[in-house]
């Protein structure tokens, strides 16, 4: 009786968050249309509508039923010099986590996001960038650097099955070297289990984002070339990973 219970309760827990989720994209997309459709495409505009967006992001991950969420930014990262922030990859709502932290964002996504029938639109105001279009990525992101807004890349191109850390891509940390940008690693945890990548179904649990030391491309005089820079970084997150895990054991 109890197992029937908690089913009954994680569906509607479920279904609810869907309806929620269906209506905030909705409301951003309505509000992207008077914002910057209507009152124009300028940079404050822009600004606006990103702050939106964060404080919309901060509210859904802190008020998914059955969840609870910490942020942890102790090594007081203010997010004001244009970095490139990577994070391990877990669950849709990583995403979530990741636009809350400050409204300068872009994010580089995969195509079939931009186009989502749900939250393309509002992915397209928010001018994140499909990161197929390799021709003019550079471009649209040094524009946005200039404006002081950081990118955001997944290193592993993909949610992780099983929460383990996966082989890291190259693309983030070469275009940090190319821009000649800081790296700002992001560990996220928990959010694997409480919306797993093959369910659609939300599970209790304690979800956490933690903010590591800023990472300097120039460190005594020398500069940290792109592959070496991959390896180091999918090494923090494997040990940062490991640790983790033992820790819970």
């Amino acid at each position: 009786m109890k197992r029937i219970l908690y089913l009954i309760r994680q569906a509607a827990y479920t279904v609810y968050s869907f309806c929620f989720f269906l209506c905030l994209a909705i409301e951003l997309t309505v509000r992207g249309f008077l914002m910057i459709t209507l009152c124009g495409a300028t940079d404050e505009n822009k600004l606006k509508y990103h702050r939106l967006l964060q404080r919309r992001a901060r509210f859904v991950v802190n008020h998914i039923p059955g969840t609870t969420f910490t942020y942890d930014n102790t090594v007081g990262e203010t997010f004001e010099k244009p970095a490139v922030i990577v994070s391990n990859h877990q669950s849709h709502l990583d995403l979530m986590a990741i636009i809350m932290l400050t409204p300068k964002l872009i994010i580089l996504t995969k195509g079939w996001v931009w186009h989502n029938p749900f939250y393309g639109i509002v992915i397209r105001y928010a001018d994140y960038f499909p990161i197929s279009d390799t021709e003019n990525m550079a471009t649209v992101v040094e524009e946005k650097v200039g404006k002081g807004y950081s990118v955001v890349i997944f290193p592993e191109g993909t949610r992780s099955p099983d929460c383990h850390i996966q082989r890291f891509h190259r693309g983030a940390f070469y275009l940090a070297e190319k821009i000649g940008l800081d790296i700002i690693p992001v560990f996220i945890k928990g959010f694997g289990q409480v919306l797993p990548k093959t369910s659609w179904h939300l599970h209790p649990g304690r979800m956490s984002l933690e903010v590591m030391p800023r990472i300097r491309r120039d460190v005594d005089g020398q500069t940290i070339g792109y592959r070496e820079m991959t390896r180091k970084l999918h090494g923090l997150y494997v040990k940062k990973n490991d640790e983790e895990v033992c820790s819970h054991r």
